[in-house]
């Protein structure tokens, strides 16, 4: 039951660096991230939220916090994340930037929050969560490795920054595993994180697309079709 989910965790973020280290048109970026971002936009609104609800609503509040603090705390995680990450995972390079280690290190981090429910999701709802991450990061890890080449970091470095970053949202899951799932509130607070962090990546994505509050008709269908997906993929689960 493990074996898909990590290999969508992993793969595509090998794929992405590749792809990057080639010559990446950063008009691929674009497209791909309008795609990410409706359909994580999408795949939240449809699938996690009301798991979210379904799961926690009978948790009552004697569980601890009701789950939208959590919400707005995941909220809030990526926005601070952002200040470190320079908004690698919604499609920033900033190439006047020398070192690119404490955006990658922002990066890493943002990946392990992600990873964190994975193992304490039930067995149906782990491949599609898998799948959202994989449409999420495969951009990022393409972008990621562009952005390094960019800063003439040598090949080696490159290499092992793509496979750290793919092994973080492993990780994540796995240190999410160590998290009694019996514990009251647990579900409301690791659903709640994700749905906010989700939230904030898809809507600023979203809202980037806009060049002064005009957004091109080709992008427009590229959104479209990505929140169909992930409309579709909330109704296979």
């Amino acid at each position: 039951a493990m074996l898909w989910p990590m290999f969508l965790l992993i793969v595509p973020i090998w794929l992405g660096g590749y792809l990057g280290s080639q010559r990446m048109p950063l008009t691929w970026v674009k497209k791909s991230n309008a795609f990410s971002g409706a359909f994580l936009f999408a795949i939240t609104v449809f699938l996690w939220l009301p798991h979210l609800t379904e799961h926690s609503g009978h948790e009552g509040h004697e569980g601890g916090l009701p789950w939208g603090v959590w919400i707005v705390l995941g909220y809030f995680l990526q926005f601070a994340l952002d200040s470190s990450s320079k908004g690698l995972e919604h499609g920033h390079i900033h190439s006047n930037d020398k070192n690119p280690w404490p955006a990658y290190i922002g990066l890493l981090i943002h990946s392990l929050v992600e990873g964190l429910p994975l193992f304490s999701l039930d067995v149906t709802e782990r491949l599609p969560y898998a799948i959202s991450l994989a449409v999420h990061n495969l951009p990022i890890a393409a972008l990621l490795a562009f952005w390094l080449k960019q800063c003439k970091i040598p090949v080696r470095q490159i290499i092992f920054a793509i496979i750290g970053l793919s092994i973080a949202a492993p990780i994540g899951g796995g240190l999410g595993g160590f998290i009694p799932s019996d514990m009251p509130g647990m579900e409301s607070f690791v659903g709640g994180l994700v749905v906010g962090i989700f939230l904030h990546v898809s809507s600023t994505i979203l809202f980037e697309l806009q060049k002064d509050h005009r957004m091109p008709w080709r992008t427009w269908v590229i959104v479209v079709v990505g929140l169909l997906s992930g409309y579709a993929l909330s109704l296979l689960h």
